[in-house]
């Protein structure tokens, strides 16, 4: 097999192994918030889907999609509309991975400025995909705005996160750089 398809191979499964944790994630969530029955609610699906978009860049957001799956189940919503709020609203939290394009991530991954605005302003276009979604379906006009205001801690849990992560030098990357990183010690080429 030749290195392009080891590489989209690994893309697959490394993209399958994150988007299973995120469904586990909001299953052991959705439990937890039932056996406490209190108001906090927090799921990784969100800071793996981070991850995963630094890794591959925009296609990530298959993470959080997938991860938004058993939302559906839990949820006393219809089928549709608990696919436009929990599967096709997570969507939005690409848009800052997309405006940034095919640029070397590592950027994103090594500096914590860059860490902390790739968070937030994902953060800020998840809100405003869960907002369009509450505006469609109740006519509500502050969705947004309550989004954002009720996982602002889920944020901040995302931020501490990933700064641990990005101590651990690879958790964290751009694969294709990485990629390109492990070819060229072979012949002394390579770069990160």
């Amino acid at each position: 097999m030749n290195k392009a398809k080891e590489n989209l191979l690994f893309l697959y499964f490394d993209l399958l192994f994150f988007s299973i944790l995120a469904a586990i994630s909001e299953i052991m969530s959705y439990k937890l918030l039932e056996y406490w029955n209190s108001s906090f609610y927090f799921s990784f699906s969100m800071v793996l889907c981070l991850i995963s978009m630094i890794r591959w860049g925009a296609v990530g957001v298959v993470v959080i999609m997938i991860g938004g799956i058993p939302s559906i189940l839990f949820s006393s919503m219809p089928l549709w509309s608990g696919f436009l709020f929990y599967i096709l609203s997570n969507a939005f939290i690409g848009l800052p991975m997309m405006v940034y394009g095919s640029r070397n991530r590592n950027t994103i991954a090594d500096g914590h400025v860059f860490l902390l605005l790739y968070i937030f302003f994902s953060h800020c276009s998840l809100s405003a995909g869960k907002g369009i979604v509450i505006f469609l379906l109740t006519g509500k006009t502050t969705g947004v705005k309550d989004y954002f205001g009720a996982t602002f801690f889920t944020m901040i849990i995302n931020i501490i996160v990933c700064c641990v992560l990005q101590m651990r030098k690879g958790l964290i990357c751009d694969m294709r750089y990485y990629f390109t990183y492990l070819e060229g010690e072979g012949n002394g080429s390579g770069r990160i």
